[in-house]
């Protein structure tokens, strides 16, 4: 369970992750590609991964793959948070130094606007 927006005048794609599984990653995949598809180079990304669920290390291996494709898009910054450190570790081997991780939403939205 997810919703994703992307708000044309900002630049940024808004997500809220519950739940990434196998049943759903590649609607998932399918759904960022396509509003991957609206951004103009230097959009900006926030991931709500506060009530989300660890993946499984298929389905993060599968996620993994849209970090390079962001880039590619211009994506100039990305911002998660969660208070799950375990999450954060999640996170980090699965995008590295493309998302920067934070624990309140208010820390992440002050990084993507400065």
């Amino acid at each position: 369970m997810y919703t994703m927006h992307y708000d044309p005048v900002k630049n940024r794609i808004d997500i809220k992750i519950i739940k990434i599984n196998k049943d759903n990653v590649d609607n998932y995949i399918a759904d960022y590609t396509k509003v991957l598809e609206s951004v103009k180079p230097g959009f900006i990304g926030l991931a709500d991964l506060s009530e989300s669920q660890l993946v499984t290390p298929d389905v993060a291996e599968k996620l993994g793959s849209l970090g390079p494709v962001s880039v590619d898009k211009g994506m100039r910054k990305w911002a998660y948070y969660t208070g799950s450190a375990i999450s954060k570790l999640q996170m980090k081997r699965m995008f590295g130094e493309l998302a920067d991780a934070f624990e309140k939403r208010e820390e992440a939205e002050h990084f993507l606007t400065n």
